[in-house]
């Protein structure tokens, strides 16, 4: 079992998701669904960390940004 991410990773979204969340727009994990494919809830935030959408990612629509 190779999960990409943690529950509470912070995450960027590496390409638009939906209407609401663009390319590279920051979110956290904030349930793994499932760790075959692997599949994330992400919920993801605006420059003021307010909610943008909570919605299911794959994990090849995310990276990491190591500091």
């Amino acid at each position: 079992m190779n999960i990409l991410f943690k529950e509470y990773d912070v995450v960027y979204s590496n390409e638009k998701i939906n209407e609401k969340v663009p390319y590279n727009t920051k979110g956290v994990v904030v349930m793994i669904l499932d760790t075959k494919i692997p599949v994330f809830e992400i919920e993801f935030v605006d420059a003021d960390n307010q909610t943008l959408d909570i919605t299911e990612v794959r994990g090849s629509q995310l990276q990491s940004r190591d500091i």
